[in-house]
């Protein structure tokens, strides 16, 4: 390594000459505070060593680029804000462009998610119901004879809807973040149609106005333990577990009387099933707001999880619906 001056510039000191050409030894070392005020080689040299600290526009553990190194005063061109080119975007103070550290706002809000939730939640109520009293007029016109062979001949479409209910409800609690949120809404919207067949035969069975009477409660309740859902500060998710098992033991009871003939208390039924979907009413509606937290930064997910929450809250409605309807129901 040469140890003369070039030009004013001695390569083992830290102070700075006027001015060098680039014949310089390259293996020399800079000064931490070296910046020499002009030089024709058209960039640093390798090897050689500078202050990462106040080198401007250049912070190389950074991944950046340099400026045109003759474009400015400083060694390296310009100043930090726009000679330096950051992989990463961004222009703020210590990386060379803007970069927004606030905190991420999506673009659905909560009351968006809760207006989309009970809002495809009221527009499969709608359709279900429009299928289910449409069915039973069809069904119950005409004489004697004419009614028999039409319920006859709606048994297997009964069974088939069921089927296609249990496929629908496992797809859509199972696979919704696997689903796009327009094909979870497309099976929502025929799960809505089948179960519209499906309860069509308890409408024929308890009459059109006892189901009148029987889904004006079921809304007064509903609307009621949904509110109280949203406005709670009590912890429900224990609730949780606790329906769960009254809802199956309420399922295996009636199996079993089902099944072996048993003569099972209606009367005792229907206020279980009304206080455990009652129940879940209030569990699914506070779900709305941890279903947004856990979701709030990706919009898709919401999307999906929108429609995973409507159908549960459809599902507490249509059972209330059908426990107090064997409540308040005379079979004919």
């Amino acid at each position: 390594m040469n140890n003369g001056n070039y030009n004013g510039y001695d390569p083992n000191r830290s102070g700075q000459g006027n001015g060098y050409n680039s014949n310089y030894d390259h293996n020399a070392a800079y000064g931490n505070n070296y910046y020499p005020n002009g030089y024709s080689s058209g960039g640093y040299q390798q090897g050689a060593s500078y202050d990462n600290s106040t080198s401007q526009g250049y912070r190389p553990y950074e991944g950046g680029t340099y400026g045109d190194p003759n474009s400015g005063t400083s060694p390296y061109g310009a100043n930090q804000n726009n000679a330096y080119s950051s992989p990463y975007g961004n222009t703020a103070q210590n990386y060379g462009a803007s970069y927004n550290t606030g905190a991420y706002s999506p673009t659905m809000t909560m009351a968006d998610y809760s207006r989309r939730i009970f809002g495809w939640m009221g527009a499969g109520l709608t359709l279900t119901f429009v299928i289910a009293f449409a069915m039973m007029v069809f069904l119950t016109s005409g004489t004697y004879e004419e009614t028999y062979n039409k319920i006859v001949d709606f048994i297997p479409v009964f069974y088939v809807g069921i089927g296609v209910e249990i496929i629908l409800a496992i797809v859509l609690s199972f696979f919704v973040r696997k689903l796009p949120s327009s094909v979870s809404l497309v099976l929502f919207v025929v799960y809505s149609v089948c179960n519209g067949v499906t309860i069509t035969p308890m409408l024929v069975l308890y009459g059109a106005e006892t189901a009148v009477y029987a889904f004006a409660a079921a809304a007064v309740l509903f609307i009621s333990f949904a509110i109280y859902g949203m406005v709670t500060k009590r912890d429900l998710s224990k609730l949780g577990p606790i329906l769960m098992i009254g809802l199956f033991v309420l399922i295996g009871y009636s199996l079993l009387a089902m099944l072996f003939g048993m003569s099972p208390n209606s009367l005792i039924i229907s206020l279980i099933g009304i206080a455990i979907f009652i129940g879940f009413t209030a569990y699914d509606t506070r779900k709305i707001k941890t279903g947004y937290e856990q979701f709030g930064s990706d919009e898709e997910m919401l999307r999906k999880s929108a429609v995973n929450l409507a159908l549960e809250l459809y599902l507490d409605f249509i059972n209330l619906f059908i426990y107090l309807l064997r409540l308040m129901g005379s079979r004919r």
